[in-house]
């Protein structure tokens, strides 16, 4: 049972919510339009903030509800389960490489997080005006999320040593330093689009962004 629940963990990570919602509503396929990537930002770009903020949730939920689910219920059936972040991690991969769209999905930036809210939410909800914060000064929202990734692994890190609070265990330390790298290599290309000056632009609080699209990412 505890592996099914892994295995169906990763399904459900698989589910594609920018891409059904995109062809649904608004008849685009999201893998050729914006970034092509099938993440929460290029939906938000691309299918607009309605739709975005509801992929945002789902994106969430999808890695977040799994761990609430065996962190609350450690056995199920009479069976034990695993550590409760490898259901979000195994929702995360599913999220990033989705065995429905080739393995080519999101970056795993909003799956994460719900992840990490979830089992460690006094980490989790401080991130968010960080995010915003790096954003905001920037205008980079890669910029933010590779941030708000690095600065959870620090955080992740300086937890497991100093503090004896048991969810910060080696476990959670693991997969946060995964998420974290799986995050970094994903933004790659952005790097490369900041240092060109091609990189898209958020400016929050402002109903524009500014679009300068690479048809070839």
């Amino acid at each position: 049972m505890a592996y099914i629940l892994l295995f169906l963990a990763y399904i459900i990570g698989s589910i594609p919510f920018s891409y059904l919602f995109g062809k649904k509503f608004k008849n685009k396929d999201l893998r050729k339009h914006g970034s092509g990537n099938l993440g929460t930002t290029n939906a938000f770009r691309v299918l607009g903030s309605a739709i975005g903020i509801i992929v945002l949730i789902l994106d969430i939920s999808k890695s977040g509800l799994l761990v609430l689910l065996v962190y609350h219920n450690p056995v199920i059936f009479g069976i034990e389960m695993f550590h409760p972040i490898f259901y979000g991690f195994a929702s995360v991969l599913g999220h990033v490489f989705p065995i429905w769209m080739k393995f080519k999905g999101g970056k795993g930036v909003a799956s994460s997080f719900g992840m990490i809210v979830v089992y460690a939410p006094w980490i989790g909800i401080p991130l968010i005006p960080f995010f915003l914060f790096i954003t905001l000064i920037s205008k980079y929202i890669s910029l933010a999320s590779t941030s708000t990734a690095m600065v959870t692994s620090i955080i992740a890190l300086i937890l497991y040593f100093n503090s004896n609070v048991a969810i910060y265990d080696i476990e959670f330390l693991i997969i946060v330093i995964i998420c974290s790298t799986i995050i970094f290599v994903k933004h790659k290309q952005n790097f490369i689009r900041i240092v060109q000056n091609n990189e898209n632009k958020t400016y929050l609080f402002k109903k524009v962004m500014k679009k300068k699209y690479d048809p070839q990412t």
